[in-house]
């Protein structure tokens, strides 16, 4: 067989399955009658697309069907698995694939309602399949957490509805927290106050790179009415923090956000760039863990500048 070709089975499957009228008398007796009952059928038409992998294109074919569910546009997506091996990871592949059509559809249509997708295999390997095809067997001891957890409702924080005063008994995390929930107030120096008093805390635990990277952050994406009285403000609540060095790290955070965002020259010049930054950073005596989040550069390279 040529290997540049799809396999002769795959390719007789597909060109057969493409027929409107294989293909409606297949899912007629194959979807569940759940399925079957929302699909309108005079509505099923063959699309061009694939989502297998590249990888794994000239050993699957895969079809894709539209169709209205209820009246509403959705998919009947089918795998074509002929492999001399089952494949025990085919349920977390068939799992992509569908997100890969549910993505597609999002593209061509701008929409932001989500397609309803189901998923079949038609499985013609020279072995029977012996692996389950619940995705969530792939977890092992884990599948009732995973079960219980995949694919039920995120899990999100809103800081805008926790209370300043829940935020403020966090020792590492608190002041961080403050200061996400505020950056976009008319002036950031009303709750600075609070969140210097929690930075008083973590840098008598001697942690100085977390003080210097929250102001810092604070200077660029917060909105100081008065730059003295914020200046003065922190000198007088942080005996560690020297001001040249907060405006130094401003400075140089906002410059390499600026490269980033443009991504103008060469991978080598950016390099470049990121090892003069670190080199002005090291010369304001900051710490390594700051110039690394800054530059990007790994920690063995801001080690060799120091050197």
């Amino acid at each position: 067989m040529n290997k540049k070709c799809l396999s002769p089975h795959d390719r007789y499957i597909r060109s057969i399955m493409t027929h409107t009228k294989v293909a409606r008398e297949f899912f007629e007796h194959h979807l569940p009658e759940k399925i079957a009952k929302a699909i309108n059928f005079t509505s099923l038409k063959a699309q061009k697309d694939s989502f297998v992998d590249d990888k794994l294109r000239l050993q699957i074919a895969d079809l894709l069907y539209s169709v209205e569910f209820h009246g509403e546009p959705g998919y009947l997506y089918l795998l074509l698995e002929h492999a001399s091996t089952p494949d025990k990871l085919l349920p977390y592949r068939m799992l992509k694939y569908t997100i890969s059509v549910i993505e597609s559809h999002l593209k061509k249509t701008g929409n932001s309602n989500l397609p309803f997708v189901y998923p079949l295999i038609l499985y013609s390997g020279s072995k029977p399949f012996s692996y389950s095809t619940d995705f969530f067997d792939l977890f092992g001891k884990e599948k009732d957490l995973a079960r219980a957890v995949f694919l039920s409702p995120c899990q999100l924080i809103d800081l805008t509805k926790v209370p300043d005063e829940t935020l403020r008994d966090f020792f590492w995390f608190g002041a961080a927290a403050l200061i996400a929930k505020h950056i976009h107030d008319p002036d950031i120096l009303p709750i600075l106050t609070t969140v210097l008093q929690l930075l008083k805390r973590i840098e008598k635990e001697g942690n100085i790179d977390y003080l210097y990277v929250t102001l810092s952050y604070i200077i660029e994406a917060g909105e100081i009415k008065d730059k003295e009285a914020f200046i003065e403000t922190v000198k007088s609540n942080l005996s560690e923090v020297n001001e040249e060095k907060i405006m130094t790290l401003a400075d140089q955070w906002k410059q390499e956000g600026y490269q980033k965002g443009i991504e103008i020259g060469t991978e080598k010049g950016k390099k470049e760039e990121k090892i003069e930054i670190a080199r002005a950073m090291l010369s304001k005596g900051l710490g390594l863990d700051v110039i690394s989040s800054v530059t990007a550069l790994r920690s063995d390279e801001v080690k060799k500048l120091m050197a």
